[in-house]
């Protein structure tokens, strides 16, 4: 039997003058034991077409996302569940609040030269997703040359972001941690906030436990941002298991060597269904991402592997 988490209290969390970017809902700098968190509210999605909910569960994806990323040994930022203004957030712990100051990839690749031969696109430019021309970049940018595990951590990110269905990772969300009188290094992964269909209503869970072929469509559906040379999007499951990038082979074969999907199954039942007397996390959304994310490692990802 797991044992249920309890969620922090923020209410009285003193603001510590901190604010930050990002256009996926509300986010709040508090104080908390000491040190300071940025609290993700669910987003609005009135902006949003179709059958969405008022807001997203983003503060549950983005604890679980970070929670899958721990598991697997790849560094994180630390998270917790709290409840704020009577709303559930996720605290996510800022890792510049010791002088360091966070770098993004969209950022580093503004610093090539557009004489840099073998890119498709300016090499300069930081939206480029053409998934060739980062490729490129990993092995272009004098500072990324001089961190150890750069490559291994993006293809690490595209193997579990396809995993968690982190359909929003970019250039703008991933880099590198620099001054404070210390060496360049890679920044914990984070915002994982747009992983497990963070916009799928109560109606729609309902409708997915009472057939099969709706979960095993949402175990397929997975997309990221990058493109070939052509501008077509790539599929990242597709490219997993073409097994056409030697990089995305290994961190492939990390995965499968660490992943324990009895262990992702407790880290859902550690989340209560009620803390404050607001609503944490229901059954239905318990039992749904457990069957999603049981279909996509034992019929698309085991097979892939035993395929090798």
């Amino acid at each position: 039997m797991s044992c249920v988490m309890e969620l922090a209290n923020f209410e009285g969390a003193p603001l510590s003058g901190r604010f930050y970017g990002g256009d996926a809902g509300r986010k709040v700098g508090v104080t908390w034991n000491g040190a300071d968190w940025i609290l993700k509210y669910p987003g609005p999605t009135r902006h949003l077409e179709g059958s969405v909910p008022s807001y997203t569960s983003a503060p549950l994806s983005e604890y679980l996302g970070s929670h899958v990323y721990a598991m697997l040994g790849v560094p994180v930022h630390d998270t917790m569940l709290g409840i704020r203004d009577g709303k559930l957030v996720c605290a996510c712990h800022d890792f510049t609040d010791t002088g360091r100051r966070l770098v993004e990839f969209h950022d580093l690749k503004n610093s090539l030269s557009d004489d840099e031969p073998g890119f498709s696109e300016a090499p300069s430019s930081g939206r480029g997703v053409v998934l060739a021309d980062v490729r490129a970049a990993l092995h272009r940018i004098p500072i990324l040359m001089e961190i150890n595990g750069v490559v291994e951590r993006f293809w690490n990110m595209f193997v579990i972001d396809a995993f968690i269905r982190n359909i929003d990772r970019n250039n703008t969300n991933w880099g590198i941690l620099t001054g404070g009188g210390q060496p360049a290094e890679l920044a914990p992964v984070y915002d994982n906030g747009s992983s497990f269909f963070n916009k799928r209503t109560d109606g729609g869970i309902d409708r997915r436990l009472s057939d099969a072929d709706l979960i095993r469509q949402d175990a397929f559906d997975v997309r990221s941002c990058y493109t070939d040379d052509r501008g077509k999007p790539i599929a990242p499951l597709k490219y997993i298991a073409s097994g056409q990038d030697e990089d995305c082979n290994k961190a492939f074969a990390r995965f499968m060597e660490r992943y324990d999907a009895d262990a992702f199954d407790t880290l859902l039942d550690m989340v209560p269904d009620q803390a404050y007397g607001v609503t944490v996390m229901t059954d239905e959304y318990r039992e749904y991402h457990r069957r999603v994310m049981r279909y996509r490692y034992e019929s698309i990802f085991v097979p892939t592997w035993k395929s090798r």
